[in-house]
């Protein structure tokens, strides 16, 4: 938030799908892992005051299936491969699993309110187009993970909150 560092997703590996977390401060003294972990740690986003950061991490483990239904309350994938909301300090101490459940959720975001907006398979429902793919929706929750409620109740994929300077919430959707 300060403009002397910032945070980005890196492969660790060419040969593996493994992906942490990076801080790299803009006058290049530092370019270190914010954590270290088996898996994929994706999106990161600043809090607002700069003291920690929110990303997406799966484990890449368990059944791989995806699990086909109509019932909202059941998600579609094993709780080891879905995408979970994470935060942790910046030194990468105090790692907290804000999600969790058989859902992909990403795409974190803090809003004025100091709830945090994000994406995620939770609404249920699948694309229009007669392929098995799950919908992603803007759901916000609390900032330690509780009350989690639905924003958008759109049919199709939503992606990528943003928050502009007046205080809105920003993010794309595809449809038909």
């Amino acid at each position: 938030p300060d403009g002397r560092y910032v945070v980005y997703d890196l492969k660790v590996d060419p040969d593996s799908e493994t992906r942490n977390i990076h801080i790299l401060a803009t006058d290049g003294s530092l370019d270190a892992p914010l954590v270290e972990h088996p898996g994929l740690d994706l999106m990161p986003f600043w809090t607002p005051d700069g003291k920690r950061v929110l990303f997406a991490y799966v484990e890449c483990r368990g059944d791989q299936k995806h699990r086909h239904h109509t019932d909202p309350s059941k998600g579609h994938w094993h709780e080891q491969d879905c995408y979970h909301i994470f935060s942790a300090h910046v030194d990468g101490s105090e790692l907290r699993q804000l999600t969790d459940g058989t859902w992909n959720d990403f795409d974190p975001v803090y809003l004025p309110n100091g709830r945090i907006a994000f994406i995620t398979e939770r609404r249920g429902g699948y694309l229009r187009c007669g392929r098995v793919c799950p919908t992603y929706t803007l759901y916000d929750m609390a900032p330690d993970g509780s009350d989690i409620r639905c924003l958008s109740p759109h049919e199709t994929n939503e992606w990528h909150p943003s928050v502009t300077h007046d205080g809105m919430i920003v993010w794309t959707r595809w449809d038909y």
